[in-house]
């Protein structure tokens, strides 16, 4: 009788298990969300991370433990309220090297942008310095290749108190621009009168109650046809629909649909608001999105505005 060779067997499972071992998550740094009870059990994306951040200070608790105190920016201080708010009663966790330091339970809706950083089991001065020099390096990264101020080179330490200081989102919005310029459109005076005069006319037909639910209704209006001809003729004047009601309404109600209809009807080629914006779920990251919107579209209008230039 031939004899089996059963020693493969177990080698084979040994490395089909190994071959097959998923990969731990990694997490940027920063607060999660936490979708059970279980520590481990935290979500893909962050609430905030700490790029977002723009103070940090060690501080005492009543019971006199050292605790690390900060602050969000404003421009995610939505983003953190309406987060807190779906966390209540449950916790919310923050993570450093894909490590969970502390997993508070959110009692209240937190609209201040503060946040507080406690443990028993991490040394939180080391923590603290971590994350100081994460957020200094995000900033430095941002600058990188500007010359430096001559404060950065006479005092490290007041240098890195008012790199942590500044808003990130603010810095890379400010370097974008300088390198970038096509991104972003200069206008000069504009008839602001005759362009009130037509947005308070839609603004009112658009307030018309039990009007209709389809925007192609809308669109057929004396009102809008009037507003939509006079931005499709004056290019310039899209930038003050940027800063009306149209633009700052969410982009996937009926404004949505307007703002596509007349920016598409100019530059057939520019991207749908509400595309960009589908995926967002809070108004911080929905302004952020719109952003990038309309940096497409100036460069849509600074393109033909160097046509236009061309031909004269």
């Amino acid at each position: 009788m031939k004899k089996k060779n059963l020693f493969g067997i177990p080698i084979l499972f040994a490395c089909f298990a190994s071959c097959t071992q998923i990969p731990k998550p990694h997490y940027e740094n920063g607060w999660y969300h936490i979708l059970s009870k279980q520590k481990d059990s935290i979500a893909k994306e962050p609430i905030v991370t700490v790029k977002d951040f723009i103070s940090l200070r060690l501080d005492s608790d009543r019971n006199g433990t050292c605790v690390i105190v900060g602050q969000i920016s404003k421009h995610k201080l939505k983003k953190w309220a309406d987060e807190t708010e779906k966390a209540i009663g449950k916790q919310i966790a923050f993570v450093l090297d894909d490590t969970v330091i502390t997993n508070p339970q959110v009692n209240a809706r937190i609209e201040s942008g503060v946040f507080q950083i406690s443990s028993h089991d991490y040394d939180l001065k080391n923590i603290y310095n971590k994350i100081r020099k994460e957020k200094i390096d995000s900033i430095e990264s941002v600058f990188k290749g500007w010359d430096k101020d001559s404060i950065y080179y006479s005092s490290k330490e007041k240098a890195d108190s008012l790199l942590f200081a500044i808003d990130y989102w603010e810095a890379s919005e400010w370097v974008d621009m300088s390198v970038n310029p096509e991104s972003h459109y200069w206008w000069g005076n504009l008839d602001t009168a005759t362009y009130n005069k037509l947005e308070s006319a839609l603004r009112e037909e658009l307030a018309k109650p039990n009007f209709s639910s389809r925007a192609e209704d809308y669109m057929k209006s004396d009102a809008y046809k009037r507003y939509k001809a006079y931005l499709c003729e004056n290019a310039d004047y899209i930038n003050l629909m940027f800063q009306g009601f149209l633009f700052t309404e969410p982009s996937a109600g009926l404004c949505g649909f307007l703002v596509d209809d007349i920016v598409k009807s100019r530059y057939p080629t520019a991207p749908s608001i509400r595309a960009m914006t589908t995926e967002t779920d809070n108004q911080d990251d929905e302004m952020f999105a719109k952003l990038n919107y309309q940096k497409a579209v100036w460069r849509l209008m600074n393109k033909g505005r160097k046509v236009k230039s061309n031909k004269q």
